[in-house]
This record gives C-alpha cells, structure tokens and sequence, in this order.
C-alpha cells in the first residue's frame, strides 16, 4: 500500500461545514471537488469509478482514501469591510457564516489500495493538482473563498513536491510556463475523453492573470468591484450566465447552475498573490448550460468580462 502525505495550507478564509454550517474540513466536500476536476479534465467513467469510488448498483470503495489530519483553529468571521469582497461573499456575510481562517495548516493523508497502479496513482495526483491550483473549496468557492495551497507532498519521509509522478505543485513565479507544463502533463497521463454535456478542461477551459499584490484581500476587493460594475451594465435576464439562481426573476428562481466564471487566488511566494480569473464556455467542445433553459445564454459577456486582461491558457 502507497501512502503519501501532504501539508495544506488555507490561503482565503475556508467555508466549509456539515448540516450545522460550523466550521470544519470535510473528506466528502473535497473528494466531491476532485472528482469534478477529473470529469472535467477528461477522466473516463471508469477511471473515475474505480479510483474514486461508486454508490451505484455496482459499488466498489475505491482504489485511494483521503484521511484529514483537522488542526485546532478558531473560527473566523467573514472579512467584511470591503465592498468588493463583500459583493463576492455576500451571502456569506448575510449568514454571518464562520471559517476556517487563513494561513492555518492541516494534513492530508492519501493511501492507495495495493490494487491500485502507478497509472492510477497519477490520474488521481492529476485530479488534486486541478483541484488545489485551479479550484477553490466550500461555499463560494467560485469567487475566491476556500483557496488551498499544498505546501508538501512527501513519500516515505521524503519530498516529492516538484516531481510527483511528473506534476510539479510548487507555483512558479512563471505562472504561465508552469500551468501549461503542468497541464499538458495532465492531458499525457489522463488521455483524455470528453464527456456529453459538462465542459471540457482542455477545450473550454480559459485562464487569465488578473494581477499579482501582497495581499489577497486587495485582489478580491478589486475583482471584486470589476465583476459588481460590470454585471450592474448588463440586462438581468443575460446575468444567468454568471451562475444561477436568479432570486429576483420568477423564472430562475429555482434553478441552480454553478457560475462559469471562477476566481483562483494563487500564493507563489510568501509574500505574493496573483489572481486567476477563469472562464468556461462552449467552443469546439459544446456542453449545457442548464437542461430546462431553451433561450440562447449570452457567453460573450465571460470574454467581455476578461477583456483587456492577460489571457495565459491556453
């Protein structure tokens, strides 16, 4: 049995909980958020099952198990006070919901059945290299909550951070350079399929560098107010592109769609943030935005959105 362990360690104030919305690391929430990443990246059905796991008729356990090692922290309140970020957690502020703060450090423990090959070993590393550099975790994870950094990946007491099964989880200040060699990687090792109907990372997929600051509050504030300014110019039934529900519109009121548009706060260095802006939207690879939408979705507004702005993937 191989077993890996990593250090993380929490970047932007971390939404996650159970039914009782305290505050707290959960297995579940972040096997859901690999999971997405591998269908999105490609990762066939099967892989997907037999790596990760399956509830369905034919269940199986899976071929790898993620164990947290939960520290001690206090509970933060959302960071209000800044028009931008508030606008981006506004939810979050309106339930005076708690977090796990920044800069608090946790370990994940990840073993992987005897069964499982060196294949499976990197389809699954290549699932939690998207998770953790392109995605966020908890609630509004989309717009810049719950960024987490893997500061180590160790292997029999060594480090294998830079080198692991061919993925280098070290940001580089190269952050173009570094997400395309990580990303084409990822598409050598996961010989990628395209699913029906879900986006597809390596054709609908776009990344733009949105800035680099010492602080993550000021990127969040900032994009923050751009993506407030920018959607208030815009007729509310197109704002569905950004993510559903609507409350305010009868007709979106109950429908529920995950925005297209994701915020990522990197930290390259101690001292040194850059935010990501990234945009999905169908190009050669077509997927639904909503099954019980029939109207046409205004996808030039994500490209009207990042306009001007350094695009660095592909």
């Amino acid at each position: 049995m191989k077993t890996f362990e990593a250090t993380c360690r929490i970047v932007t104030p971390l939404f996650m909980g159970g039914a009782s919305q305290q505050p707290e690391l959960r297995t579940q929430s972040i096997n859901g958020v690999l999971r997405w990443w591998f269908r999105v990246a490609g990762g066939s059905l099967e892989d997907e099952k037999r790596i990760f796991g399956w509830a369905g008729e034919t269940s199986n356990q899976g071929l790898v198990r993620i164990f947290i090692k939960e520290p001690t922290f206090q509970p933060q309140p959302f960071p209000s006070g800044q028009p931008g970020s508030d606008y981006l957690g506004f939810s979050l502020k309106l339930t005076r919901r708690l977090a796990v703060p920044e800069n608090e450090t946790f370990h994940l423990k990840i073993s992987f059945h005897p069964k499982a090959t060196d294949d499976d070993i990197k389809k699954f590393f290549s699932a939690l290299w998207l998770a953790f550099n392109l995605g966020n975790f908890g609630s509004r994870a989309r717009r810049g909550f719950g960024a987490i950094k893997i500061e180590e990946i160790r292997e029999k007491g060594g480090s294998i951070t830079n080198n692991c099964y061919d993925l280098n989880f070290t940001p580089s200040d190269d952050l173009k350079s570094w997400i395309k060699g990580n990303l084409e990687k990822i598409k050598e090792i996961l010989k990628p399929n395209p699913r029906k109907d879900i986006p597809y990372l390596f054709e609908n997929f776009e990344i733009y560098d949105f800035k680099s600051d010492n602080s993550w509050q000021s990127l969040l504030n900032e994009v923050g107010k751009k993506y407030k300014n920018f959607r208030q110019n815009e007729r509310l039934n197109d704002r569905i592109v950004f993510g559903l529900p609507i409350i305010s519109i009868k007709d979106y009121k109950g429908l529920r769609r995950a925005s297209p548009l994701i915020f990522k706060v990197i930290n390259t260095d101690k001292n040194n943030y850059t935010l990501l802006i990234i945009i999905i939207k169908p190009n050669t690879h077509k997927f639904t935005f909503h099954p019980d939408i029939k109207k046409n979705v205004k996808w030039d507004l994500l490209t009207n959105f990042v306009e001007s702005i350094r695009r660095i993937y592909p």
